[in-house]
């Protein structure tokens, strides 16, 4: 499935390019950041959205100075 988030606290291709890393190091593929939009769009295999959640919650606990809302399914 395929996700987009809003994320908030990026200000520049740095946090953008760390935030990218992270997702793709929790196992989410086809990560796009956008720094434009404040966005991020992947795929998961995980195809219950609370187990997406989950991985999103670990990942930006690790991630100071970032959090994500908006979760939907695209």
């Amino acid at each position: 499935m395929k996700y987009q988030i809003e994320i908030k606290g990026m200000h520049c291709t740095g946090c953008s390019s760390l935030i990218k890393m992270t997702l793709e190091d929790e196992g989410l593929t086809n990560v796009n950041v956008d720094i434009k939009t404040n966005t991020a769009t992947f795929e998961s295999s995980l195809n219950e959205p609370s187990k997406v959640k989950e991985a999103l919650s670990k990942v930006f606990a690790d991630l100071n100075g970032y959090s994500y809302e908006n979760i939907q399914i695209v």
